[in-house]
């Protein structure tokens, strides 16, 4: 420490809150989440259009998902889950009170990766909140960690990595974070017999509206 008075940054630095739900929830959720992502999960080519992208101009990223109109109706469960329970305690972090989206797609997703060739693009969120419920345990064996850059001026991967925390949650862990203003994506899994599954959801806020939220990036995500 040097002779000069140090002062604390202004603002907070990128932090999380996780609470450990999957042995709260009903016997077989994972197992029915994962039975969806077998029969309905579409593969899509992610192409960094939207400004909220932190990827090279001609990045082309495989992803697999199942979109939240399928999960509403195969699975209504997620969405008590998200409009109920999960909303509470997401609501614990913040001074405001969040809000739904307003389509199904934008409220819900399942993500998934098999093998080494997949990892989920580069960005930042346009949403406040951004809820994470893991279906399956990420390890340094495993990969497959959420990359999230300390720098706020990082702008793609190489950006990222050069001052990076990685996050590997477990199975049944429930993550709420704010990433508006730091760049993050998911790095590929290190065994072809290897699979990262995780639901994700998205609220706005009175402070940050769904109107934030980027042109393209629907069309890019769900193909609509």
């Amino acid at each position: 420490m040097t002779s000069t008075a140090w002062q604390p940054p202004q603002e907070l630095p990128f932090h999380w809150h996780v609470y450990d739900v999957g042995h709260l929830l009903p016997g077989g959720w994972a197992g029915e989440l994962l039975d969806v992502a077998r029969e309905h999960a579409v593969h899509r080519v992610f192409r960094p259009t939207m400004t909220t992208a932190r990827e090279v101009a001609d990045a082309r990223i495989p992803m697999h998902s199942v979109d939240g109109e399928v999960l509403r109706r195969r699975l209504p469960w997620t969405f008590q889950l998200y409009s109920g329970w999960f909303k509470e305690l997401a609501e614990r972090t913040v001074d405001e009170k969040l809000q739904e989206t307003a389509t199904d797609n934008r409220a819900l997703s399942l993500n998934i990766q098999d093998g080494i060739t997949m990892r989920y693009p580069c960005h930042v969120d346009s949403n406040p909140m951004q809820g994470l419920l893991y279906l399956t345990t990420c390890t340094e064996e495993t990969g497959g960690a959420l990359v999230v850059a300390r720098d706020r001026a990082a702008h793609d991967v190489a950006g990222v990595d050069a001052d990076a925390m990685r996050i590997y949650p477990a199975a049944g862990q429930l993550y709420f974070f704010d990433a508006r203003r730091n760049a993050h994506y998911v790095e590929p899994l290190r065994r072809d017999d290897a699979m990262r599954a995780v639901l994700t959801m998205n609220y706005y806020s009175p402070s940050c509206p769904e109107t934030a939220r980027p042109a393209g990036l629907d069309e890019q995500l769900f193909g609509t």
